[in-house]
């Protein structure tokens, strides 16, 4: 069965000598791999469309054997943000989130919303908008997907919205001073648990107004690394590499 679908391509790895198989983020069939024949021929005619960071349009086919696996048999380059990708800091923070997506226990459901929102990252990036900014945003908005969101609207202990301290990652969000345990680490402290929370509702395009001194998102980014190891089951490799190139 003949099909087409746009997409972001997080990963790909060799097949034999000369072909690809490419993890395809897209907007109707969620996260799919694509079977590319012949990709590492010097010149191959799909070779663009077997590596990371592209956005793309694909013609496929089906696989007949169970999987998610497709065969292509054509498409072109939408996108290849090569701006992007002069930047290792950049091409860092787009692994980050394409290690979340990947590594992540999402629902097939997510994947028409993951795909926007990703596209939406790297276009808005793309255009001038500070790629540290919008990945935070992409963390933050992913969390509910995985279904390990933090309590941030209240206490995590009582309930409570006064005389909040600050979130802890052991308590499971934002504690109140009556629930704080004397020597937890509050990694964001009162006065960044509205950045948290602004930063977890706005909307992508509003970032294009938004500045922020340079170290004011290093707590929140402190919190998610923390958070996604103790709740989501792994630690982002991106993270770290990210941290040396700072």
């Amino acid at each position: 069965m003949a099909m087409e679908a746009e997409g972001i391509i997080l990963k790909s790895f060799n097949y034999g000598d000369h072909h690809k198989i490419i993890r395809v983020l897209t907007d109707r069939l969620g996260m799919i791999g694509i079977f590319v024949n012949n990709a590492n021929k010097p010149r191959s005619k799909y070779g663009t469309l077997a590596q990371p960071m592209v956005l793309a349009s694909f013609a496929l086919k089906e696989s007949s054997g169970e999987g998610d696996l497709h065969f292509l048999y054509g498409g072109e380059v939408d996108n290849y943000f090569h701006r992007l990708k002069l930047d290792f800091e950049n091409v860092a923070y787009f692994y980050e989130m394409a290690e979340i997506i990947l590594r992540g226990d999402l629902e097939p459901e997510a994947g028409p919303y993951l795909f926007k929102l990703l596209k939406g990252v790297l276009l808005l990036a793309d255009d001038g908008v500070d790629m540290e900014l919008l990945s935070t945003a992409f963390m933050l908005k992913t969390l509910p997907l995985l279904g390990i969101r933090p309590s941030m609207d209240c206490c995590s202990g009582c309930g409570g919205t006064e005389n909040i301290m600050g979130a802890s990652i052991s308590q499971g969000g934002i504690v109140c001073s009556g629930c704080y345990q004397p020597g937890e680490q509050l990694l964001i402290n009162a006065k960044g648990v509205p950045l948290f929370r602004a930063m977890e509702r706005v909307r992508l395009e509003k970032l294009r107004d938004v500045t922020l001194a340079s170290n004011q998102l290093d707590p929140i980014r402190q919190f998610l690394e923390g958070w996604y190891e103790s709740y989501g089951g792994f630690s982002l490799k991106s993270t770290k590499i990210l941290k040396v190139l700072r």
